[in-house]
């Protein structure tokens, strides 16, 4: 619905536009999938570290942009990169090592993180085949509706209901992300993959600290600096 509202108000073009249905049917796909793995992964641990893992995907985007897009790889992103890889080694740290990759969500958030790099490649590649904005963002969630319903329905035995409030914090959720996405396609579109995505991940410094003001979550040392090293990774490679 929120796609649908962006349609009608934010740019005017064709609906049934060809590139956009085509390369939105995958993307839905990948993009229910990354969702689903993401939620598992909270229902399991905690915020502060799964989010953060799931925001590295930057990593994964950016050697598939090296590889398959032919953007310069620098000495720069290089250095970020590493500085990434010092935060996820911090994150396993922080973790108990009775726990570590059962309880504590890796063992979604480290799927859904290689998956929703490869995503960003798909989403960069649409725009640039000529897929429109709006369009793509409107068959994408058509598609992620449509499975999670499916979900919902298959799996309504082993899920208990939602409150009204779990409904209002979805529907502002989804009008967030439509503004959220629409802002970030449109920078894919003239912009290099591998700098429009990880300013784009900042967003887990408002989680990590939403996480220890509204859920309590401990900041241990190991995942402070981890948090430290992954802003310093993405303010180098943007």
């Amino acid at each position: 619905l929120c796609s649908l509202a962006a349609a009608l108000f934010f740019e005017l073009g064709p609906v049934l536009h060809g590139p956009s249905i085509r390369f939105g049917l995958p993307i839905g796909v990948v993009t229910f999938a990354v969702y689903l793995l993401l939620l598992k992964s909270l229902e399991e641990g905690e915020v502060s570290v799964n989010v953060t893992v799931f925001r590295m995907n930057f990593v994964v985007s950016s050697a598939l942009a090296v590889v398959l897009l032919g953007e310069i790889l620098t000495v720069r992103k290089i250095f970020g990169l590493l500085l990434c890889f010092g935060s996820i080694l911090m994150l396993l740290i922080a973790a108990p090592s009775r726990n570590r990759g059962k309880h504590t969500g890796l063992r979604y958030s480290v799927p859904a993180c290689l998956l929703a790099g490869g995503l960003n490649i798909l989403v960069k590649t649409a725009l640039t085949a000529g897929a429109l904005t709006v369009q793509l963002l409107l068959f994408r969630y058509c598609i992620v509706a449509f499975l999670a319903a499916l979900w919902h329905l298959l799996s309504r035995g082993r899920n208990s209901p939602g409150t009204g409030m779990v409904y209002q914090l979805a529907l502002l959720s989804a009008a967030a992300m439509m503004f959220s996405l629409y802002f970030t396609f449109a920078a894919l579109r003239i912009g290099e993959v591998a700098l429009v995505i990880p300013i784009n991940q900042l967003a887990f410094v408002f989680s990590a600290a939403g996480a220890v003001l509204i859920f309590k979550e401990q900041m241990s040392k190991p995942k402070l600096l981890a948090l430290v090293l992954a802003v310093a990774s993405i303010v180098t490679i943007a």
